[in-house]
């Protein structure tokens, strides 16, 4: 009987130590499954994710972008079409933009050498064959044949001029065709002989202008382009009295202005 007990004593005792180990044992298999130990703050990241996170450094390119003026770099431009040591000759055709009492057409013929893109000089000559307008004759029709405003009527101008060429560039034409083009700014000094209108004739007077021309070039090809000047001038005038009236002869002197002409001039320019 004693026998029999200690064995049941023993089976017991060898299954609660059982399930008590097997206790131990799922529950540290449940912690190493449930989470991984995290890794330590201060420890490095991986090489790999560390080269995917780095940023270049732009900011000296940056500062030579919006700098004003950059010593170290410049915009080389290649010109199909060079002025640089070259003659210019240009035939012109225009009229008279600004005169109130006459009208009527202008011919001219300008010659330019440049010895460099942006540098060169001009001298030009321009003739007017202008008439009284629709102003004019509104007062002879009212007023009586032999009436007409006091003024001077342009005649021609010779002269030079300093080329500045800060402008050139490239357009598209129809989406078929590149235009070259320069845009020159030329102050100018010459002399310009005007008449100075009387009902007994005409008298032609000189004065020293000076200027600046405002000039565009449209090249073709390597030996032609198109030229178009708009030209402001001004001088000192004496206008004479038309008719004679309250005892003034004709001719007299009625004031000294400073005149301001406009010419518009398009022409040819042949460049060699």
């Amino acid at each position: 009987m004693a026998t029999r007990n200690t064995s049941l004593y023993s089976i017991a005792l060898s299954a609660a130590f059982a399930l008590a180990f097997g206790h131990i044992a799922h529950a540290q298999g449940s912690k190493k499954g449930a989470s991984a130990p995290a890794a330590s703050p201060s420890a490095p990241a991986p090489q790999a994710g560390k080269k995917a996170d780095e940023k270049v450094d732009i900011s000296d390119l940056e500062n030579k972008y919006w700098a004003p003026k950059d010593t170290d770099f410049s915009v080389v431009q290649n010109r199909t079409y060079s002025k640089e040591h070259r003659w210019f000759l240009s035939p012109q055709f225009g009229r008279m933009v600004n005169d109130q009492w006459s009208e009527g057409n202008l011919l001219g013929v300008s010659g330019n050498y440049f010895w460099s893109e942006r540098m060169g000089v001009q001298i030009s000559y321009t003739a007017g064959s202008l008439r009284d307008n629709a102003a004019s004759d509104y007062i002879a029709n009212h007023f009586g044949s032999g009436i007409r405003a006091d003024h001077n009527r342009f005649q021609s101008y010779y002269g030079i001029g300093y080329n500045v060429v800060p402008f050139y560039a490239k357009m598209s034409f129809w989406g078929k065709k590149i235009i070259y083009f320069d845009m020159a700014v030329t102050p100018t000094l010459g002399m310009t002989n005007y008449e100075q209108l009387t009902e007994d004739g005409n008298h032609s007077k000189s004065s020293f202008t000076y200027g600046i021309d405002i000039t565009q070039f449209f090249f073709f090809s390597n030996y032609f382009a198109i030229r178009a000047d708009l030209k402001n001038q001004w001088y000192s005038a004496d206008v004479a009295r038309y008719h004679s009236s309250g005892g003034i002869p004709t001719g007299g002197k009625v004031k000294s202005e400073t005149a301001q002409d406009t010419l518009f001039l398009l022409g040819l320019t042949f460049f060699y």
